[in-house]
């Protein structure tokens, strides 16, 4: 299949309208699956219904939603396997989890977040498109005729949001691949560091926290951990991943003054000033000797020269302080 046939197919995409309005639910889960291709994510063909598919799709709902409306992530997810206007079948495609074959096949709707997790593994892509979405030209193409097309029926507001998101999705994919910016591209605006550095961190570590463990997600896909910078941007400049740990907000304070640190033995180290005694300090005072819960991918994992800064700064302001 060709680009211009799955373009036309955006444009026959089964959306409901409402007072000369398209609905924004399939819209922004497809803009989220597309947003996901230009950050690196789909290199392989499963969409799975997880943060960094949710996060999208929220951002890009809130963008367009009025008053009445709810994002409802689980229904777009699964109807849109459902056929195109004029009976053409669709390119998106729900694979079962194991087991829940019938269950699936028996479906006509969903209408919570369980029906999706309890029965289904990942979307699937017609092979063609998902082909398509690793090569930017198309990509972009495919993008641009659903914002042109859908836009012009009352969801003009989307094409700002989708372009800046676009920003943070291309300085992500850097991020992953270890693309450093060339002599003369200029570091990229806060608005797009900030959000690439904490979806790659986040992603990598697994939205677990390095130091505690705790690891909660939301329906929206958040999630309780922050992204933190073992070597500030300020001194270095590094948005590096290896420059970052996946932290719950309390641990990232507590690191950011050398109440604790990540050493280059892959272990916690504690500041003198804590006293394991005063039962007010034990949640720091415990990560004592505890490995680091590193990232799933070793290539991400700390770099040993930052674990270095941090265990050194913390071994100061302790001393100096004394």
């Amino acid at each position: 299949m060709s680009l211009a046939h799955y373009q036309d197919s955006i444009r026959r995409l089964n959306v409901n309208m409402r007072a000369g309005r398209a609905s924004p639910h399939k819209l922004c889960m497809l803009l989220a699956a597309f947003d996901m291709a230009r950050a690196g994510l789909l290199t392989v063909n499963r969409i799975f219904f997880g943060p960094a598919l949710l996060e999208r799709y929220h951002q890009f709902f809130n963008a367009v939603r009025w008053p009445s409306a709810h994002p409802n992530p689980y229904f777009p997810y699964f109807h849109l396997s459902g056929k195109l206007r004029g009976g053409a079948p669709s390119f998106w495609h729900l694979h079962p989890l194991r087991g829940r074959e019938a269950v699936l096949a028996a479906m006509t709707t969903a209408r919570s977040m369980m029906d999706i997790t309890a029965n289904i593994a990942w979307a699937e892509l017609d092979a063609e498109l998902f082909d398509l979405l690793q090569k930017p030209g198309a990509l972009e193409a495919l993008a641009d005729t659903l914002s042109s097309h859908w836009l012009e029926r009352g969801l003009q507001d989307l094409r700002q949001v989708a372009s800046r998101a676009g920003e943070v999705s291309r300085y992500e994919q850097r991020l992953r691949q270890d693309l450093p910016l060339g002599a003369s591209e200029a570091t990229p605006p806060t608005y797009v560091r900030d959000p690439a550095f904490r979806r790659v961190v986040t992603d990598v570590y697994d939205y677990r926290c390095a130091a505690t463990g705790v690891r909660i997600l939301l329906p929206t896909g958040e999630a309780m951990v922050e992204a933190a910078h073992i070597h500030p941007f300020s001194e270095t400049g590094d948005d590096d991943p290896r420059n970052g740990l996946a932290l719950t907000p309390d641990m990232h304070w507590a690191m950011d003054r050398y109440l604790i640190a990540p050493g280059p033995d892959l272990r916690w180290h504690v500041s003198p000033l804590l006293d394991d005694r005063i039962a007010d300090h034990s949640r720091l005072t415990s990560l004592a000797g505890r490995f680091i819960l590193l990232p799933k991918e070793a290539r991400f994992s700390p770099k040993r020269e930052v674990l270095e800064w941090r265990l050194d700064r913390l071994r100061r302001v302790g001393v100096f302080d004394t």
